[in-house]
């Protein structure tokens, strides 16, 4: 698939040809200078943005083409992680509440709790955080949550853009290992972009890929 930013003779590539196959439980880590499309990449995968040509298939069903975006009663396959996770939670709501409201949009279950339980076990996130609000824990203690966010929902690709390029580099590894190990034990396919090449070598494989000429 590509990706192209603007129309006409201001259209510029923003993704350069690239093809991916990722398999439950395997994670793939996108490296590349910036300005390669690796976020593009992200956002595509996530159908936040469509391609400009070619197509993107969850469980081999088509998930997003360059006419049409993710189905709405299918948007809970796909979910991220962020790069701010404060991003992620209403700032004036618990994590909990934010979280519990995020399963039920999506999954359109009203009981959250075994889902939320499950998926913050997975994460190593005490239960008790949740209670709090998203100013009253640490850095990576909201990446955690933010996890917990993605994974509860029961999606099958989890898409993560940078998540511990704002932690200290303890933090970091600790929270990439959390999430590496989350999506191993669940059979989730993850799409990992990071500058890191320490977090890259944890990965299953690596994509590289460079900027559209």
């Amino acid at each position: 698939m590509t990706a192209v930013h603007g129309r006409g003779a201001k259209a510029r590539a923003t993704l350069a040809p690239t093809s991916l196959d990722i398999r439950p439980g395997e994670s793939v880590a996108v490296v590349g200078r910036s300005g390669a499309g690796k976020s593009t990449l992200a956002d595509i995968t996530l159908g936040l943005r469509l391609p400009a040509e070619g197509r993107v298939l969850v469980g081999g069903v088509e998930w997003c083409t360059p006419s049409a975006r993710p189905p709405r009663d299918r948007r809970h396959l796909v979910q991220g992680v962020p790069q701010d996770p404060l991003a992620a939670f209403v700032p004036r709501w618990t994590l909990r509440r934010s979280i519990d409201q995020a399963v039920r949009r999506l999954t359109g279950e009203h009981d959250t709790e075994s889902r939320v339980r499950r998926a913050a076990e997975l994460a190593q996130l005490d239960l008790e955080l949740l209670e709090r609000r998203p100013t009253e824990v640490s850095g990576g203690q909201a990446q955690r949550a933010a996890t917990v966010r993605a994974v509860a929902p029961g999606p099958a690709v989890l898409v993560a853009d940078e998540p511990t390029s704002a932690l200290d580099a303890r933090t970091a590894d600790a929270v990439s290992a959390a999430l590496l190990s989350v999506t191993q034990e669940l059979g989730i396919a993850l799409l990992l972009v990071t500058h890191d090449p320490s977090v890259a070598e944890r990965c299953t494989r690596t994509l590289r890929i460079s900027a559209p000429r």
